[in-house]
């Protein structure tokens, strides 16, 4: 139970290379090195969400934790790094404090944006003087001033809140492009320009390619690359667990965006084999249409794979970041699995098909499915995994439904 207990278990052998980041049950983000598993909250009502995984991304913006002087585009304004008038979302003095020196401030990075590439802008904003309520106006575009943009509202209540704004750029690369932020205030929607003295304090900011936002990646001079979360168990481990006639797995879990398939919670697969005995569950798993839950079992049986059960759920009701319920029960030549996403609930049955080989399932994964050559292939881009269950024996039809109830 990754969201109750908030550890892994000792045979769970966690990876992950690269700083990286997440959200404690005080709505503080915390900054954490190589190898630390990662237990997310939400940062509003500090709920346990689970165990935070996440593909490979880059921070692309070479001064993320302190946004300011040191950009590299245009800017507009002072800006007083490491400002102890607030502590950042992290608790500690490393915000940076935007004093406007005219009613147009504004701050860019600048750099070449790649064609038909989708970029995410993110960065954390705390109203100063006279901004409460206002807006803050994210910019990817080929200049300053571009009309790609979003206005977002600061908070009134001088909290931090982090905003975000995604792009996808056109068939040609843009060269010297600006990627930045501009204040506003709420005249006409976000379209005013503030005084001169107006603050508004920034920190983490974050560009990334990619069709929607990650955790948080510090950097202070330098890209940096927060890579793939793995969690495995292997070898006896999953031997003396693992019932080659018969079985149960139960996940709750939430997948941060629908957009592309094969983006697997759980797989007990064959590490010598990348795409023969398994059995892996998750949304879209084997491809499938947006907020399909979908479970995918593999038999390698007289040298050539077979799809021994593969079931499609359609129309779940399946909203991003919300946690649903999926349960699986096998033997052969009779298996079934559950949804509950709180929306709709079903089930799907079937009463042929072979087990994966016995001896061949040596590994228990999280987050993606094949073996070791093949990690980067199909993850779970971004989600959350609040608790899994494996029982040795196959549930019947009746049980599955009541335990996701």
């Amino acid at each position: 139970n990754f969201a109750a207990q908030k550890k892994l278990d000792p045979r769970i052998t966690y990876q992950r290379t690269g700083p990286a980041s997440f959200t404690d049950e005080f709505g503080k983000v915390v900054l954490v090195g190589d190898n630390t598993p990662r237990f997310d909250h939400d940062p509003v009502t500090r709920e346990s969400k689970g165990l935070l995984v996440e593909e490979a991304r880059t921070n692309l913006f070479l001064y993320g934790t302190t946004p300011g002087d040191n950009w590299t585009g245009s800017k507009a304004g002072t800006f007083t790094e490491n400002t102890t008038e607030t502590t950042a979302p992290d608790g500690t003095f490393t915000a940076t404090k935007w004093t406007f020196t005219n009613n147009d401030p504004y701050l860019y990075h600048q750099m070449t944006l790649n064609a038909n590439t989708s970029y995410t802008m993110s960065m954390w904003v705390k109203a100063g003087t006279n901004m409460a309520g206002d807006y803050c106006s994210i910019r990817i575009g080929g200049a300053p001033y571009s009309s790609y943009d979003d206005n977002i509202r600061i908070p009134a209540d001088g909290t931090w809140k982090r905003i975000s704004y995604t792009r996808t750029i056109g068939g040609s690369n843009e060269t010297s492009a600006g990627i930045g932020f501009e204040p506003q205030t709420d005249t006409g929607g976000g379209t005013g320009n503030p005084a001169a003295g107006d603050v508004i304090y920034i920190w983490g900011a974050q560009l990334e390619i990619g069709h929607f936002m990650s955790s948080f990646i510090p950097t202070n001079g330098g890209v940096i690359t927060r890579y793939q979360d793995t969690m495995i168990m292997t070898g006896d481990d999953v031997a003396d667990v693992f019932n080659t006639t018969e079985g149960t797995m139960f996940y709750e879990a939430s997948v941060t965006d629908l957009t592309n398939d094969n983006q697997p919670i759980v797989t007990f697969n064959d590490r010598g084999n990348a795409a023969g005995n398994e059995i892996a569950m998750g949304h879209r798993t084997g491809g499938g249409s947006s907020g399909n839950i979908r479970t995918w079992m593999r038999s390698y049986v007289t040298g050539s794979q077979v799809n021994s059960f593969l079931s499609n759920h359609g129309s779940t009701g399946m909203i991003a970041g919300k946690p649903y319920k999926h349960i699986f029960g096998f033997k052969k030549d009779d298996a079934a699995d559950s949804y509950n996403t709180g929306t709709n609930s079903a089930q799907t049955t079937d009463t042929s098909g072979n087990l994966p080989v016995a001896g061949s399932i040596d590994q228990l994964r999280f987050g993606s499915y094949y073996n070791e050559s093949n990690i980067s292939q199909y993850p779970l881009e971004s989600g959350h995994i609040k608790r899994f269950s494996y029982w040795p024996v196959r549930l019947t039809n009746a049980q599955l439904n009541t335990y996701i109830a």
